[in-house]
């Protein structure tokens, strides 16, 4: 049973995360609509997500950043270049010039051809920036440079010396750093293992790898 004010998980469209949000619109059984408590944006109940729908939402993000900011440069776009080319442009002919002033002008080698975004362009970046916030973890001694290993048997390295303990209740009103050692109520002992943004931090447990909420406002009990 639910009621007005209470605290629920759900997705937020907005945060693009899952977060604690307090329940605005209910019937008693059905949430209809919810606030967020991280962005405070009130908007239809969404149950939570998977680790794999996170992350799929995160690279259609990144698309939709790529695809916009290549409609927006001034520059003569890479499909014109290609549907003149399907129109029987020679190599020489009037294809030539424009790609190699296409070149000259964002300041690269004229006689390469301009690279191609696409789906598997798109992945490279999104596992270079998850293997630049690895990075970031190894520098502090968190993880190993090398990420070969599967998430449990990181997990079972990481806290051979830990126990419960030495973890402190998650509480998502907290504020986490690589390093700390939580536990959480569904998964148990957990590791963080960086910083996703300002208010979500991406911690390891023994079975998954999970974005938790961080920093969020405090409820009204807990002040």
């Amino acid at each position: 049973m639910h009621q007005i004010g209470d605290i629920v998980d759900g997705y937020c469209p907005r945060c693009r995360l899952n977060t604690y949000q307090i329940v605005s619109a209910t019937d008693g059984r059905e949430v209809f609509s919810a606030t967020c408590r991280t962005c405070r944006n009130t908007f239809q109940w969404r149950p939570e997500l998977s680790m794999d729908e996170l992350r799929e939402n995160q690279v259609k993000k990144l698309k939709t950043m790529v695809r916009k900011r290549l409609k927006d440069q001034s520059a003569p776009s890479i499909i014109t270049f290609a549907s003149r080319k399907a129109k029987g442009a020679g190599e020489g002919g009037d294809l030539a010039m424009p790609l190699r002033a296409f070149r000259e002008m964002m300041g690269r080698d004229p006689d390469l051809v301009p690279p191609i975004v696409g789906p598997q362009a798109l992945m490279q970046a999104a596992r270079a920036e998850q293997e630049r916030a690895a990075a970031e973890a190894a520098a502090v001694g968190l993880i190993p440079a090398s990420q070969g290993d599967a998430p449990g048997a990181r997990w079972q390295r990481l806290t051979a010396t830990l126990s419960a303990r030495d973890g402190r209740p998650y509480n998502a009103t907290r504020k986490y750093k690589p390093g700390d050692v939580l536990l959480h109520k569904s998964h148990g002992l957990g590791i963080v293992e960086s910083i996703v943004h300002d208010n979500a931090a991406m911690v390891l447990f023994r079975d998954t790898q999970a974005v938790l909420e961080m920093g969020a406002p405090p409820r009204p009990l807990d002040r």
